[in-house]
């Protein structure tokens, strides 16, 4: 792997885990919740984190085959 695409999977990566780590976070908070709307809403805002890891991990593959990098 050369070094510009070491250097975008690491990108990558910890975009992913930002995403992961966002995610773990509202469900926290969303179990912690009393209020059912406010609750609803941290759900949601957990399901969004979670689409976005995969985004984020769909793109890197599909620049990673585009580039002739990992796959």
């Amino acid at each position: 792997m050369t070094q510009r695409m070491e250097k975008l999977a690491e990108i990558f990566q910890e975009a992913a885990e930002a995403e992961r780590q966002a995610r773990l976070r509202y469900e926290e908070a969303a179990q912690l919740c009393d209020d059912p709307v406010l609750r609803e809403v941290l759900e949601a805002m957990a399901k969004d984190e979670a689409r976005h890891e995969m985004e984020v991990i769909a793109r890197f593959r599909q620049i990673a085959s585009q580039l002739g990098g990992v796959n």
